[in-house]
């Protein structure tokens, strides 16, 4: 064999043994991913079924009327309290005017009652007093008629003042119980007639008082249906606010995977709106306790005879953090996908870790409605005492 052909044997043997490296190395590789996924797979759970969702907090109308006044627009933040718009409510404002005179008739209706309580106590104590005299001067005339002292006809007419006296006396009697029945164990401010027209004027002060329609919590302004002269009535939608602040995740994941999933999970989270290279660190809060269909306005009805199986899917509540909020905010209803690491943990999913926040879920509103109610209410009866 001379040197060439030394030399292309040599190379093809090079040849081959490199092919033979780099087939070993991508099956190493391979199985290496193969493992890898396998291993993913079965320590992980991962759904793009998922989105974000929020406290959409409604703004109704509550008082009959003409919009006369909008403050604010789509987008807007808006803090508790702020007014958002003003509706003319003429129609309230009468009533509230009623309520109050209303008020003031009752109010000298029950202190009047008060003093015919007075009246006829004393009426009771003189119709007692005569009642007493004529009983005295009956049994006196009744011993001097034997001697002749006194006539049979003045006692015959004596007998007929005492039993009229009697009659006197248990009508006032009865008209004093009458009385005491309508102020018995309260006072002017306790009296339950005025009560019930204090507390007609509290609502209608709260009616007239919510014609400012006003944030009931701080958020963002969306669905903005208010328009200056547009006629609205109550329980119409107005507006709608968002608070971004406390967000969460839904994510749907199928029943053949919920078995691993358990409250408390570490879950890693990316959406489509700041891409794969921002990535969320939540946790799992708990499973809503049924399926998607269970919830769903037309709910299946699989006896009808068109059944047709489907794997089902289960709504997990993710929790996310809010310092990863505040550096990449989200909004509701954007997409996410999700990849929830099952440990196995062992905590059941009949104890999730949602609680109730420490700062609940409030308005400072009503309270300072129906404080200021009160405060109307009490000054007229004050006004009319």
């Amino acid at each position: 064999m001379n040197d060439k052909s030394a030399f292309a044997a040599g190379a093809g043997d090079r040849r081959v043994r490199r092919a033979t490296l780099i087939t070993a190395a991508a099956a190493v590789i391979g199985l290496g991913a193969l493992a890898w996924h396998y291993e993913a797979a079965r320590l992980a759970v991962t759904t793009n079924d998922a989105y974000v969702d929020a406290n959409i907090i409604p703004v109704d109308d509550q008082t009959p009327g003409t919009i006369y006044r909008v403050l604010v627009r789509n987008t807007e933040f808006v803090r508790a309290g702020q007014i958002m718009a003003v509706v003319q409510a003429d129609a309230a404002q009468l009533r509230l005017l009623h309520a109050e005179a209303q008020l003031g008739v009752t109010v000298r209706g029950v202190r009047r009652t008060f003093a015919e309580v007075s009246r006829l106590r004393a009426e009771y104590a003189a119709d007692l007093t005569i009642l007493r005299k004529d009983q005295a001067d009956l049994r006196r005339y009744e011993k001097a008629l034997p001697s002749g002292a006194t006539s049979a006809i003045r006692v015959q007419d004596e007998r007929a003042f005492v039993r009229e006296a009697a009659a006197r006396l248990t009508a006032t009697a009865a008209a004093l119980r009458a009385a005491r029945a309508l102020v018995a164990h309260t006072t002017l401010a306790t009296n339950p007639r005025v009560r019930a027209a204090a507390t007609a004027v509290e609502l209608a002060d709260i009616l007239w008082m919510r014609r400012i329609i006003r944030a009931p919590v701080s958020g963002y302004v969306a669905s903005r249906r208010a328009y200056p002269d547009a006629v609205v009535h109550p329980g119409e939608r107005l507006f709608s606010v968002i608070p971004l602040h406390a967000l969460w995740v839904v994510a749907n994941v199928k029943e053949t995977e919920m078995a691993r999933v358990r409250p408390g999970e570490a879950v890693k989270l990316t959406s489509d709106y700041w891409g794969r290279g921002v990535t969320y660190h939540g946790r799992v809060l708990g499973l809503l306790p049924g399926a998607g269909s269970a919830f769903s306005i037309l709910p299946p009805d699989d006896a009808t005879g068109n059944y047709i199986h489907i794997i089902e899917r289960v709504p997990v509540r993710i929790a996310l953090p809010d310092r990863a909020l505040r550096a990449h905010p989200l909004r509701p209803g954007l997409s996410m996908t999700v990849r929830i690491r099952v440990q196995s943990s062992g905590r059941s999913v009949l104890h999730p870790l949602t609680r109730t926040p420490r700062r609940d879920d409030r308005t400072p509103i009503a309270h300072g409605e129906r404080h200021a109610a009160r405060a109307l209410a009490a000054s007229l009866i004050a006004a009319n005492s």
